[in-house]
Formats: C-alpha cells, structure tokens, sequence
C-alpha cells in the first residue's frame, strides 16, 4: 500500500511559542508540584499511526497522507487493510486538494501484526478508531502508553468517551498528551472536532495539533465537553457537518 515518497526537503514547520508550557507531576501536597518544560514532538521527520483500518481510519489516513504525513495503518484484520488500500488507491487523489500546501503524498505503510509495537514504536502521533468499547480504548492507551516514545501525542477518534476516561492506565504525566479528535463519517467534510480535557490536556498539545491539521486544509474547532456523563458523543452539531 506504500504511496508516493514523502519529501521532507523544505518541510512546513509548526511555529513555535516563546511562552514556555509545562507539564505538572502529581506529589502528596499541591505545593510540592514540580513542572518540566513541554517540548512538541518533531514531526515531519516521524510517522503518525492510525489504529483501526475501517471507514473512519482509511479516510483519516488520507488526510494526513495528502499532506505529506508518513502514514502507518494498523488492524490486525488482513481483509480491513486490503479494503482500505482499494479505497485509498481510489480516493487519495480528491483528498490532495485539501492541503493549503501542496506536496507529494506521504507513503502509508499497512501493519496487521497482533502487537502494535512496530507500528507506533517512532510515532509522534498515535489516533485509536478502535470500536465504541470503553474496556478496549482503556487497554489500547495504557499499551500505547508503554510502547510509544515519551512525546508521542495519544489521540482518540471516539465520539462517545472522553480521553479522561480512558486515562486509567496511562502514566500521569502522558495524561497531558491526551484528548479527543473527531473527525465527520463523511469524507468531505473538513470539520474536526478537538475534545480536550478540560484544566488537564496540554494547550501546546491543541495548538500543534491546531496548526496540522489547518495545514492539512481541515477546519478545527475546540471543545471542552464530550457528550454528557460520557454519552451521546461530542457536541458535532449539522452545521459543522455542512462545512466542506
């Protein structure tokens, strides 16, 4: 399924904030907090990996392809992937009109393996598409937690559950990498919906995410509530489903 090489000779790069982020580490007494400096992964230099190769996991895997993303499609279903790479193969072409710049595409690399290590293990970026089960998601971030580098930004695609629910096996401080990333069921819409969580995601974390996914000539809008008590999903109202 590998696409056209990506060409990271004159990379676009996010800007950066001269104001310096912190990442907070729990202690017993709130006085005791110690912070270190948040640094942004690099990003054109690394892989993003999707978990999932269904009908949202094959589309988000085009967008950022389109933008010259080097891609890694995880599912350990053989007949996924090969339904992915034909829709792939049949639509990548309309997505290349979306970047704000163009580029040659990024190459998407299937991986089928049962451990997703190989497929995450230099990410920068790692978005589940994994079923609407809470178990599951829970034990896909805590694995994620383990086998993606400290930096690596940890995104759900659910539109049921927040990320804070599915916190419960990741390390704290990894928490601050966390938040939700909702992109529509139709492959022409450009909305994306960033669920954070709210006094607990990094705003470094949205900003960077903010600008790739401008750069990938999608709309972002940011919110800080996903459903209600967990349930019914993000707040992705028609209007936004409109916007193309």
């Amino acid at each position: 399924m590998s696409l056209t090489n990506l060409d990271t000779t004159n990379p676009a790069t996010p800007p950066t904030d001269p104001n310096t982020t912190t990442l907070t580490l729990p202690t017993d007494h709130i006085d005791d907090l110690q912070t270190i400096p948040y640094t942004p992964p690099t990003i054109y230099t690394r892989p993003l990996a999707i978990l999932g190769a269904g009908n949202l996991g094959r589309r988000i895997a085009c967008i950022f392809s389109a933008a010259g993303h080097t891609v890694h499609l995880h599912d350990p279903s053989q007949g996924a992937l090969h339904s992915a790479q034909q829709y792939i193969t049949e639509n990548l072409p309309h997505y290349t009109t979306f970047p704000l710049i163009s580029r040659p595409a990024g190459q998407i690399h299937p991986f089928s393996s049962a451990d997703i290590t190989p497929a995450v293990s230099d990410a920068w970026l790692v978005i589940e598409c994994v079923p609407e089960h809470l178990p599951l998601k829970i034990d896909i971030m805590g694995e994620l937690d383990a086998k993606t580098p400290r930096d690596c930004i940890l995104v759900s695609n659910s539109s049921a559950f927040r990320t804070s629910f599915m916190v419960e096996k990741v390390c704290w401080e990894r928490r601050k990498l966390m938040c939700n990333m909702c992109f529509g069921a139709s492959p022409w819409i450009r909305a994306v919906e960033l669920g954070v969580n709210e006094g607990v995601t990094e705003g470094e974390v949205v900003r960077v995410l903010t600008w790739v996914l401008d750069d990938c000539g999608m709309m972002p809008v940011q919110t800080s509530r996903v459903g209600r008590d967990g349930e019914g999903g993000l707040v992705r109202s028609q209007c936004l489903n409109t916007v193309n």
